[in-house]
């Protein structure tokens, strides 16, 4: 074995020359959801995180209420001396209505939210998935003689999986060092400059498929059927790809309509202003943290509902680490590169 098993594949070759550079770009990327504490930490790593509430989405609303609170208690308490009293048999059925009113309205909106993360993950994970099945696939039934279409295809796949999560991010400019090793820089603005990036890097991946297994009128005829079988795996696979981009892009532009979310927010500002009125004879300086409490809990829901529904965003820790599901892939399409350069070495050394 004259040559080491990584030197007799070129794609293997690039891919580890630049591997430092394509992880550290990733990595540091990724790094505000990889960084950030995991809801399976323990209590106390998780309760007092700031960050991950989400307080910046209710932080106005939030801050007016609790303003608002403490301007009627002051006025009442101070300025006109208003005693207090019990409260009356009618606030607490009022109470109790408004209580399980908004409850209803906040659970479904953060199942709603919920559901709609839970499938973009499953959508991300099949992607990711299919693209690896794709480069096995690709790996194990390409001849000797077509190595370079097979490269080709692999990389643009692999072009196609960082381009999905960059467009779900609305990044408009591909970073070119996201692609190092995989991409030169001009296939990269290339890439870059198309409207819709993972479609044409599929594109891409087909024509280089169907080189590999094109036939003609010289090929065998039990050639040909495997050729066609082969070939049709592979598409398959790029369908499902296809697929899986636009399930995520769907997901990415429907988010709960206005309707709904408009009328549960009204709902619970115009109940948290009116909470003072109503209960603040009975409450006194209790008023306060009382209605903070509350503004608190219920805005924090539809916080969290409004952080789960934009599952993509790369600046905020509750989205999907995609950054480390596509250091994943590219640690395993190298090691199937690997693997298959020790299979010729023993091969070609028997």
């Amino acid at each position: 074995m004259s040559k080491e098993p990584e030197n007799r594949i070129p794609l293997l070759q690039t891919l580890l020359q630049y591997e430092n550079v394509r992880t550290a770009q990733l990595l540091a990327e990724g790094s505000c959801q990889r960084n950030y504490p995991k809801s399976n930490d323990g209590w106390m790593k998780t309760i007092f995180v700031l960050e991950g509430r989400a307080l910046d989405l209710i932080a106005v609303p939030l801050t007016l209420l609790v303003l608002h609170a403490t301007a009627y208690t002051l006025l009442t308490k101070l300025w006109l001396q208003r005693n207090d009293r019990a409260m009356e048999s009618w606030e607490m059925f009022f109470s109790l209505v408004i209580n399980t009113t908004l409850s209803f309205l906040l659970v479904f909106r953060l199942n709603r939210a919920a559901d709609r993360y839970w499938s973009s993950r499953t959508l991300w994970g099949l992607l990711i998935a299919r693209a690896r099945a794709f480069s096995a696939c690709i790996i194990a039934h390409t001849a000797e003689d077509n190595l370079y279409h097979r490269d080709e295809a692999i990389r643009w796949i692999v072009a196609s999986v960082i381009a999905s999560m960059e467009l779900l991010r609305g990044v408009k400019e591909l970073p070119v060092l996201n692609f190092s090793g995989i991409l030169s820089k001009d296939e990269v603005y290339r890439l870059s400059a198309n409207t819709h990036p993972p479609i044409y890097a599929f594109d891409e991946a087909r024509y280089h498929i169907n080189a590999i297994f094109r036939v003609t009128e010289h090929t065998p005829v039990g050639v040909a059927q495997m050729y066609a079988r082969h070939l049709m795996a592979l598409e398959t696979h790029v369908d499902m790809l296809l697929e899986c981009c636009g399930g995520l892009e769907r997901i990415r532009g429907t988010p709960l309509p206005i309707v709904y979310v408009a009328h549960l927010r009204t709902f619970i500002v115009f109940a948290l202003l009116f909470f003072p009125y109503l209960w603040g004879p009975s409450w006194g300086w209790a008023t306060i943290p009382i209605v903070t409490a509350s503004a608190f809990a219920w805005l924090g829901i539809d916080g969290a509902a409004a952080e789960a529904e934009a599952p993509f965003r790369q600046n905020r820790v509750n989205a999907l680490d995609m950054n480390s599901y596509c250091l994943g892939y590219l640690e395993v399409v190298k090691q199937q590169l690997l693997n298959h350069a020790e299979r010729l070495a023993v091969e070609q050394g028997r």
